[in-house]
């Protein structure tokens, strides 16, 4: 195979090792975006099934919860995405 020495082939990786982890980081991402939709849910019946004081102020921290997990959410998978 004396023909074959000349010439460049290029080096193509189907999977690399920055490609695993980001799709590792965009699995856990994912995970937990769910699990704070999940647990927006979960205090959500939980406060129009129980009456307390402060049934408000908890529903009030659950969803700056949730829109803090998607917001921080969105920058780090473009950051991610940028790496």
């Amino acid at each position: 195979m004396d023909f074959l020495e000349g010439i460049n082939t290029p080096d193509i990786k189907l999977f690399g090792l920055n490609t695993v982890f980001q799709l590792l980081f965009f699995v856990v991402l994912v995970g937990y975006v769910f699990y704070a939709f999940l647990l927006t849910l979960r205090v959500r019946i939980l406060a129009d099934t129980v009456s307390v004081k402060y049934s408000k102020i908890v529903k009030s921290v659950t969803i700056v919860h949730i829109v803090v997990a998607l917001v921080g959410g969105f920058l780090a998978l473009i950051l991610i995405l940028l790496a």
